[in-house]
């Protein structure tokens, strides 16, 4: 299974983070993260695919990083553009569990 984090970054250091969350579903993601872009709150956002895991010195859940991301920005058009790219060493074709 595969959830979507999302982070929308204000480009300040007195308030770096104005949203994050995560969902199920990759369109939400984009929505959640496009708001804060559109309306100037934000200069920067980021999905990431992930999925649960268990961490093995708790036992807590966690999420561990597959991978594949997408960076958003505010384009002249006023919409924004999304970028996917992928972590070092990660095979693109690797999403699923």
């Amino acid at each position: 299974m595969i959830f979507y984090a999302w982070t929308v970054l204000s480009g300040t250091t007195t308030d770096a983070v104005v949203g994050l969350g995560i969902t199920g579903d990759h369109e939400k993601a984009k929505e959640d993260a496009e708001g804060p872009l559109l309306d100037g709150r934000a200069f920067l956002a980021m999905i990431e695919a992930v999925r649960p895991v268990m961490a093995a010195h708790s036992l807590s859940p966690a999420y561990l990083r597959t991978g594949v991301a997408w960076l958003g920005r505010r384009d002249n058009a006023g919409g924004v553009t999304w970028r996917r790219f992928f972590a070092q060493g990660e095979d693109p074709d690797r999403i699923d569990p």
